[in-house]
């Protein structure tokens, strides 16, 4: 009896430890499963943190990059392409004693004594009108160019198909300006007054005039129309008491203005340019214009068609020697009063529409001509070119091979690594890539 109970007590104990193997076992799994976990985990943890340093590494790298590029000058040139119109003899070009370049399209219109061509990006010959002017005066907006024979009365309305219109004025003409619709204003003068008449871009004279009486309304100095061909934008001086004033005046051609009297007005500036000259008045889009006077930049608004206002004033103690515009972007060079140390004879700033500065740079290098094109600015003489970029880096200053008439930016074929650009010269057009 006492035997059995002992073997019992040896089985009991025996069922015990394979019970405590077991679970030592199970212990010692779950042990092995929570340290793999840990190792996997820290391999994740590790695995995430090196995947982030890698891409703040691209990121720094491509950012780096962007930044290289985008302040990366250009040192030399290679000229891509050569037209010259003289070798070709090409039947539909023109030549003059007088040779003169707009931008116009995606090249240039050239304008001479004899007539005007639309030459494209590839230098090619688009079209060709003839015509004979002593004075050529141009005017550009868009698609839309025409070109009036200054102190005469004949005016051709062009579109890059070609020729839209002429029209004929009956008294002789002082400037034009012209839409993005092709309409054309036409400010006329005789010695006693002066008007401003209405021209499809057929050249058929519209039920518009606008006239100004020289002894009480002044002498007009300037004319501008607003893109959409509604909106008329003009600069007048007069004497008062002794002393020379201006003023600039809106006029509304549209529905607008019929219900603002015989005369159109919408809005007039006179106190704001007291004992000044508004020699240069420019519309850049049709709610924003601009009045260049010798004292500053007047920024205006016409959002309120019956009431522009001026939005901005920028006050200048420095001559203005040349104006240029494109799209957002307003720029002027002028003499540099001293105020920036390094001694250069000019300064050019670029404005944007609401008269914020977006850079100003001084220079000492003597210009001839002045061009904004595309986010680019161009200044440039006989041979030498300095490119400006939208954000005041100087991309380029040198030399080119060919006399420099007009300059601007060849955009479709321009990239961070080089930049192309249009050159019209005498007798001839280049493409030269900048790099």
């Amino acid at each position: 009896m006492a035997d059995n109970k002992e073997r019992e007590i040896r089985k009991q104990e025996l069922r015990t430890r394979v019970v405590d193997a077991g679970q030592l076992v199970r212990k010692e799994e779950k042990e092995r499963q929570r340290e793999k976990s840990r190792r996997e985990s820290g391999k994740g943890r590790r695995g995430r943190i090196l995947l982030f340093v890698i891409v703040v590494v691209l990121l720094a790298v491509i950012a780096g990059t962007v930044v290289f590029l985008m302040r990366r000058s250009f040192h030399s040139y290679a000229v891509n392409w050569t037209v010259n119109f003289n070798e070709e003899q090409q039947s539909n070009t023109v030549d003059s004693d007088y040779e003169d370049y707009e931008v116009y399209g995606s090249g240039f219109l050239k304008v001479t004594r004899d007539g005007a061509s639309y030459l494209d990006q590839k230098g090619k010959t688009v079209w060709n009108q003839a015509y004979e002017m002593n004075t050529p005066y141009v005017s550009v907006n868009g698609e839309y160019c025409a070109v009036a024979d200054q102190g005469k009365t004949t005016i051709f309305i062009m579109n890059m198909d070609g020729t839209t219109g002429q029209a004929e004025t009956n008294k002789p003409i002082n400037k034009i300006a012209v839409a993005r619709t092709g309409v054309v204003y036409a400010l006329l003068e005789d010695s006693a007054a002066s008007y401003i008449t209405v021209f499809s871009r057929e050249g058929k004279a519209l039920d518009i005039s606008i006239k100004s009486v020289l002894d009480g309304d002044g002498y007009p100095v300037d004319i501008a129309v607003s893109p959409d061909g509604t909106e008329l934008m003009a600069s007048f001086a007069y004497i008062e008491g002794g002393t020379l004033q201006n003023k600039v005046v809106f006029y509304n051609l549209g529905e607008v203005g019929q219900s603002a009297g015989g005369n159109r007005v919408v809005g007039g500036f006179s106190d704001d340019f007291s004992g000044h000259l508004a020699g240069r008045v420019h519309f850049s889009d049709d709610t924003h214009a601009q009045a260049f006077y010798d004292g500053g930049i007047a920024f205006f608004s016409t959002k309120v068609l019956t009431s522009p206002e001026l939005s901005a004033k920028v006050e200048l103690d420095e001559t203005i020697r040349s104006v240029a515009y494109d799209g957002d972007y307003v720029g002027i060079v002028t003499d540099n009063n001293g105020k920036d140390s390094n001694g250069d004879p000019y300064a050019l700033t670029l404005y944007r529409l609401n008269g914020q500065v977006v850079f100003r740079r001084t220079f000492r290098f003597n210009y001839t001509g002045f061009v904004v094109d595309h986010r680019k600015v161009l200044l440039y003489n006989d041979k030498t070119l300095m490119v400006y970029d939208a954000n005041g880096a100087l991309k380029y200053n040198g030399d080119l091979n060919a006399a420099i008439h007009m300059a601007r930016v060849q955009e479709d074929m321009t990239s961070p690594f080089s930049m192309n650009v249009l050159v019209g010269s005498t007798g001839m057009m280049e493409s030269v890539k900048l790099k």
